[in-house]
């Protein structure tokens, strides 16, 4: 099990003179898709470092799956977050780029593999993965981005708006697979954008901030 739950968190940044994030609350169920939008500054991305231990809060507590790891450093904490710009490692084909975490971290090779083919197939990149990055469409790295953090099978996934550089047709297609995903995989699952769209429209639920405070939360399906 791994929920996420937000509780009193504040975050103010020395040269703001509000909080990024103000007293939150938040709750994000287990192996569900959950979206959060907000405008420009409302602390969504602060929220997700929060999350991952990117980010220290000045008060409250962060707990995943029921535990308080608010101390706990990022490398232990997994969850994973994928960026707008993802950096793919030019001079490795698409396997090597995805299984590199895994190598690191000393997964067995055989099972390496199977993590691979698994996300490969999950996000349509069998035929890409003896392909280098240069050789990829902007979506197809984007894409190789995301399975990149799969592989890892994290308990948490975030996501800050990795879908914003795609031609709207694609933005679609992406939002279901990504939303399959955290049901297939049960990997809790948080979004955050400033324009949810596509994205709001396959949510489990729908949380909106302001001045980094929660103003919505809604259940969308």
């Amino acid at each position: 099990m791994a929920s996420v739950e937000l509780r009193g968190i504040t975050v103010q940044y020395p040269s703001a003179r509000t909080p990024a994030l103000d007293e939150l609350d938040l709750w994000a169920q287990d192996g569900r898709f959950t979206v959060v939008a907000g405008d420009l500054r409302s602390g969504k991305s602060t929220l997700l470092r929060v999350v991952a231990g990117q980010e220290s809060p000045d008060a409250g507590r962060v707990l995943i799956g029921g535990v308080d790891v608010t101390e706990v450093p990022a490398h232990d904490r997994d969850a994973v977050i994928v960026f707008q710009h993802y950096a793919l490692y030019p001079h490795m084909d698409v396997q090597e780029n995805m299984s590199f975490a895994l190598r690191v971290a000393g997964v067995p090779p055989a099972e390496r593999q199977d993590r691979v083919r698994e996300a490969a197939r999950l996000l349509d990149l069998e035929e890409q993965l003896g392909w280098t990055p240069e050789r990829l469409t902007g979506p197809q790295r984007q894409q190789v981005a995301l399975a990149r953090a799969v592989v890892r099978r994290p308990a948490v996934l975030l996501m800050d708006d990795p879908l914003t550089a795609l031609p709207p047709a694609l933005k679609d297609h992406t939002a279901e697979l990504i939303r399959s995903l955290a049901h297939t995989l049960d990997v809790t699952t948080l979004y955050a954008t400033a324009e949810p769209g596509p994205v709001a429209s396959v949510a489990d639920r729908l949380l909106r901030l302001d001045s980094g405070q929660l103003r919505e939360d809604t259940a969308v399906s």
